[in-house]
């Protein structure tokens, strides 16, 4: 039987500058990662297993997620001592997802019913097209210049929808590559995904609201972080913004090459 990887990442601070709270929202992520999770316990209806990547930070909402791994909502639980940014954990999860179709989401996505069996018969329903697929267009996203066409069953083809949860399978997340260690890395690689000719399609009306959104990073502030990893290795995570260039070209270091 097909199933889905569901990878969660998680972290309760906003960013490196330890902001509890994401700009304009009266929600810390703690508590957006309780309705992600739960949301997802009711509302998945495709066979799916979840895996978080608990990125640092509070040992409160680890406990939670303990508890979740022991009442069989979650499947796989990983935490990092450190944030190590959710493009690494992406990455990390990715190595870990067993699904026919893997699903990346960040804790800030409030699931409805029936998001994840819409998306999966949309991308079984067009094989013929470069697809990946997401359950929502968010505003910023949602324009005249990125919104492609409407299909006939009313699924809506877009260039860049889908940055903060979006489905595929391992094949094509081979084939476009792994997450850049970038502030914006799931931008930058949804820019790499457009220029391979892929597409997004979604739903005809979205099916989970972002309770985060607008609530990530400052990306004015700057900042290089760099952790080492247990085989020695060195990862730096960019956060300095500097224009176009790293936003819509990427350039930035290839992903370490790190086995749990």
């Amino acid at each position: 039987m097909k199933h889905a990887s569901i990878i969660v990442c998680h972290y309760s601070l906003v960013d490196d500058f330890g902001e509890l709270r994401a700009t304009g929202s009266l929600m810390t992520r703690s508590e957006m990662l309780k309705r992600c999770i739960l949301s997802l316990k009711e509302n998945t209806d495709y066979p799916a297993e979840i895996i978080v990547m608990d990125n640092g930070g509070n040992p409160d909402d680890t406990d939670w997620l303990v508890g979740q791994v022991r009442e069989g909502v979650i499947d796989t639980l990983v935490r990092y001592k450190n944030n190590m940014n959710f493009a690494f954990a992406w990455n990390q999860g990715f190595r870990l997802a067993t699904g026919d179709y893997v699903c990346f989401t960040c804790n800030d996505i409030e699931f409805k019913p029936k998001w994840l069996s819409s998306c999966v018969s949309l991308l079984e329903k067009y094989p013929e097209r470069k697809l990946i697929a997401s359950p929502y267009i968010s505003p910023e996203k949602n324009r005249p210049n990125w919104n492609k066409e409407v299909l006939p069953d009313g699924a809506r083809i877009n260039s860049l929808a889908g940055s903060a949860c979006f489905i595929t399978t391992p094949e094509v997340f081979k084939d476009i590559g792994e997450m850049p260690h970038h502030r914006v890395g799931g931008s930058i690689w949804h820019r790499r995904m457009c220029r391979m000719g892929y597409q997004v399609i979604i739903p005809p009306v979205d099916l989970v609201e972002h309770l985060g959104f607008r609530g990530g990073t400052n990306y004015y502030r700057q900042l290089n972080i760099e952790r080492t990893l247990l085989n020695g290795e060195k990862v730096q995570f960019n956060y300095k913004y500097e224009g176009n260039k790293n936003y819509y070209e990427g350039g930035i270091q290839k992903p370490a090459e790190v086995k749990l």
